[in-house]
């Protein structure tokens, strides 16, 4: 069975190519450690569609960047309205093209257009909140959380930039889980709403207002 193969995912593309697929796998590695979300939240069943997931952007890179760019935009939408912000996508794009890069230097032209499509998304996100503000909120969060998740500040500010986009369903999907009273702390959920107030605030602004 291939490597990546995920049933629950339906039927599309994956790659052939060992170093390929050795390369998503790495990159979803990557990602899981970067943020412990994915695994404390959606477990092997989450990391089985995150390589999946990655074969099918790493496949997609041989057609042309609008393309690519349109389904990493609908991909990330999808996915921000089951409790994963976009800005979890901006960073396995990143990834992957880094290991897709190291692992086949001979196409990295065409692994690049994955970097083009996560800076449509982290275009976006700044959009609605500048890349200081958004540090910022996020190192205050974890300042001030107490003991729960590690890099939740930035998926809790993520998705109000997600919501000031107009993606009604990212905060809801997220904080249902990230901001449970009986998963968390009272301390890590008055963290959570009082992080999320101001990331809607500065949202509905616009960044230098």
């Amino acid at each position: 069975m291939h490597a990546l193969y995920n049933p629950e995912a339906g039927s599309h593309p994956l790659p052939d190519d060992r170093r390929v697929i050795d390369a998503v796998l790495a990159a979803t590695r990557r990602c899981y450690e970067a943020h412990p979300y994915f695994r404390e939240r959606y477990g092997a069943r989450g990391e089985a569609f995150a390589n999946s997931d990655g074969g099918y952007l790493a496949v997609l890179t041989g057609d042309p960047q609008s393309h690519v760019d349109e389904q990493v935009v609908w991909l990330a939408g999808v996915l921000a309205a089951r409790g994963m912000p976009r800005w979890l996508m901006e960073a396995h794009l990143d990834l992957l093209c880094d290991e897709l890069c190291l692992a086949v230097p001979e196409e990295s032209a065409r692994f690049h257009k994955l970097l083009n499509a996560a800076r449509l998304l982290r275009s976006a996100r700044q959009s609605r909140i500048s890349q200081h503000d958004f540090e910022a909120l996020a190192a205050a969060f974890e300042s001030s959380s107490g003991a729960g998740i590690g890099n939740a500040g930035g998926l809790l500010v993520a998705a109000a930039c997600d919501e000031g986009c107009g993606l009604d369903q990212a905060v809801s999907s997220l904080i249902g889980w990230l901001g449970d009273p009986g998963r968390f702390s009272a301390q890590w959920c008055s963290a959570v709403a009082a992080t999320l107030a101001h990331a809607r605030s500065l949202a509905a602004q616009g960044p230098g207002s």
